[in-house]
């Protein structure tokens, strides 16, 4: 009887996960391609108002980084998911560097003129500690392999 319960949690589970993967892929593909025309559309345009006093192109380049770290952080979910499908483990370098890339992509919205000083510390703080925590499983799975 247990182990009925458990086959039927398991397959339940494998749909879950396999619906989430084509979600996620499709919320990828999308954002590509809004990606791509913001890119293409800001490029157009910044060819016309290169001329302009007002052109900033900082702002521009904010909102284009901004939407390629976007991609890559679902393209990444879509990796671990693959590798929790594959190897019905969760990669915790996969997790941490999705970690990395979002708090990247918000570094990169930020203006840190109106921020306090503490909240760019804590910022900081959070980007060294992921970084090391990485580096270091890295390292151990290369000591590991060895």
């Amino acid at each position: 009887m247990n182990n009925k319960i458990l086959n039927l949690v398991e397959k339940i589970e494998r749909v879950i996960i396999i619906t989430l993967l084509f979600s996620l892929l499709l919320v990828v593909l999308y954002t590509t391609v809004v990606f791509l025309g913001m890119l293409f559309s800001g490029i157009a345009l910044g060819i016309q108002n290169s001329f302009t006093i007002d052109n900033n192109i900082l702002t521009h380049l904010h909102k284009v980084f901004g939407g390629f770290l976007s991609v890559l952080i679902g393209i990444e979910l879509l990796h671990t998911i693959k590798m929790y499908l594959k190897e019905d483990i969760v990669h915790v370098e996969i997790v941490l560097l999705v970690a990395l890339i979002g708090v990247s992509r918000h570094v990169i919205d930020l203006d840190f003129t109106h921020l306090e000083p503490l909240t760019i510390f804590g910022i900081s703080s959070l980007i060294i500690v992921l970084s090391g925590g990485y580096f270091l499983i890295k390292k151990g799975m290369r000591i590991k392999k060895k």
